[in-house]
């Protein structure tokens, strides 16, 4: 086909006669080249005017229908099947010219100079997310945030009125603001959060404030669900793989994931009936042996997670998670049923992103030391140890590679496993994950990490993996000095109206603490992360004189109680 030089018509608006305007690009490109001499040019200028002489072009279009519509066009039942993509009309052409039967149009109109309507301002300030905040990482991540020049704001699932307690762990919105956070989104008022509506808002938020996200930071396991959906929302491209969002927090599709990438998991199963009369089955068929474990799904911090000696308690364990709600306040589909695996537990802290050698690096290394309380494995205190040392190439190899089978690409990860000492090898070996979480780790760690690794900022790393920068990684993840979490329990049930030991900042190397519970608060034997009544954090160069002090931190910790009268 010959280009002619010729300028394009716009397409006409809406509002004006479609028989009226002047004749499509088609039309002259459908036109016998003998019918234009080479002293005769039609042109039609980008306002739609015509010259004269166009008009004394003679086009035949019923002779060239078939080289507009194609022949695909030409039985009657593919014409029906064929799509419109755009219609312009009853018909294209001028009421003078021939009828077309069965006429379709496929994008027949060229724009030469399209109208920009709208004339976008320059992006004014970039932004980030933090989705579900705590305060005391909260601080952290805001500073960060001002260093890239950032504006950070918040996303609050479930809002805080006021009425819950321990402001730190369940901010409100005013708490927020006062810590330096510079705007907080929360879903209206008596309304569950709707990820897609919060898009929506934060998409409406990015264009009357002029502003552009760059990240969604998960701050708490609960928060991973959503994260990296309302980033694809936003339309970020520095998300975690959407296709395995299930494996980062559903414990069983986590398992399988793990699986599928050839490493090591425990062998499960999913219990389903409402009074636990599947577990006798499960236990024959995966040949597992007392003591099991029988946990929820979607839980966190051990809550829900029962290491059952008998049917008996599998059973009554299965039962209550099937039949109740899980920590995250979802119904619970399932109870998971697991092989029991010996050996010692430790958390490894990873970050991800695509500037690192590997794609993902192991930071930081916890050893929890626990004990059996009512049937659930309690924490006592959690140690540091160095992600460097050959004791732990193994467990280092196995968080890394679990890490990449559940498809965490940006920001932080946390992965629980149990591994046994080899005496002979002077290293820990056979490591099988607990779980993982596609986030910051709990209980401060980043924060112990940032006073004990030199040159690592972990804080300023998961903005910038968040946001797709690059991440600068120190000289070496050995920690300079030793570094502990004591978790102090209460030992009973009931009012508190006593408290001994509590004041901390008398040990030698204390460094911070909380309190969970105050005169007044009604405390319970310490089972999960949340039922302790205080947590203390020690740091010193003497690692001797460091677990000393964890030590004496839980001895002389006494609490005074008396009998909760709602429960006699």
């Amino acid at each position: 086909m010959t280009n002619l030089d010729i300028d394009l018509p716009s397409s006409p608006t809406r509002g004006e006669s479609q028989h009226d305007r002047n004749r499509s690009v088609s039309e002259a490109v459908l036109a016998p080249q003998t019918a234009i001499s080479d002293d005769v040019i039609p042109v039609v200028v980008a306002n739609g005017s015509s010259n004269e002489r166009y008009d004394d072009v003679s086009v035949n279009l019923a002779d060239h229908h078939e080289a507009l519509i194609g022949a695909a066009f030409l039985n009657q039942n593919n014409i029906d099947k064929q799509p419109t993509l755009a219609t312009l009309g009853e018909t294209p052409f001028a009421d003078d010219g021939d009828e077309i039967v069965n006429h379709r149009v496929i994008a027949t109109e060229v724009v030469k100079e399209p109208r920009n309507f709208i004339d976008a301002e320059n992006i004014l300030q970039n932004a980030i997310v933090l989705l579900d905040p705590r305060i005391p990482d909260c601080i952290h991540l805001i500073e960060a945030g001002k260093k890239r020049g950032l504006m950070v704001m918040a996303v609050i699932p479930k809002p805080n009125d006021g009425s819950k307690a321990l402001i730190n762990f369940y901010p409100t919105a005013q708490a927020l603001l006062e810590v330096g956070m510079h705007q907080v989104y929360e879903p209206p008022y008596g309304s569950k959060f709707d990820v897609v509506e919060c898009a929506a808002n934060l998409k409406t938020i990015e264009a009357q404030q002029n502003l552009r996200f760059l990240g969604v930071i998960p701050c708490r396991e609960a928060a991973v669900d959503f994260s990296d959906i309302l980033g694809a929302l936003l339309g970020l491209s520095n998300v975690n793989d959407l296709g395995l969002a299930g494996a980062r927090r559903d414990k069983g599709l986590m398992k399988l994931a793990v699986a599928n990438a050839g490493l090591r998991i425990a062998k499960y199963a999913r219990l389903t009936h409402g009074q636990g009369k599947d577990i006798v089955d499960a236990v024959e068929e995966l040949e597992l042996e007392y003591p099991v474990v029988v946990k929820t799904p979607r839980g966190m911090g051990t809550s829900d997670v029962f290491i059952c000696k008998d049917e008996k308690e599998a059973t009554e364990s299965s039962a209550h998670i099937v039949r109740g709600v899980g920590p995250d306040g979802r119904k619970t589909q399932y109870a998971l049923l697991e092989e029991f695996i010996g050996g010692e537990e430790f958390a490894l802290n990873l970050v991800a992103s695509p500037t690192t050698p590997r794609g993902v690096q192991v930071t930081d290394i916890w050893m929890y030391h626990k004990i059996n309380t009512d049937g659930t494995m309690v924490n006592t205190f959690q140690e540091m140890v160095d992600p460097q040392s050959k004791a732990y190439t193994e467990l280092v190899r196995y968080a890394e590679g679990v890490c990449r089978a559940v498809g965490i690409k940006y920001g932080m990860a946390h992965v629980e496993i149990k591994a046994e000492f080899d005496k002979k090898r002077n290293k820990w070996i056979n490591p099988v994950m607990i779980e993982v979480g596609a986030r910051l780790a709990g209980g401060r760690k980043a924060i112990m990490a940032e006073n004990t690794i030199i040159g690592w900022h972990p804080f300023d790393a998961m903005v910038d993996a968040h946001c797709g920068f690059p991440v600068r990684m120190p000289p070496s993840f050995s920690p300079a000095r030793k570094c502990v979490q004591a978790f102090v329990p209460s030992d009973k049930n009931g009012i508190l109206v006593g408290i001994k030991g509590d004041d901390f900042d008398r040990l030698s190397t204390y460094h911070d603490s909380v309190m969970l519970k105050k005169i007044g608060d009604k405390v319970v034997r310490a089972r999960d992360i949340m039922s302790f009544a205080a947590y203390c954090w020690l740091i010193g160069d003497d690692p001797e004189a460091v677990l000393r002090d964890a030590k004496l931190a839980r001895e002389e910790f006494i609490v005074e109680v008396e009998l909760d009268a709602s429960n006699e």
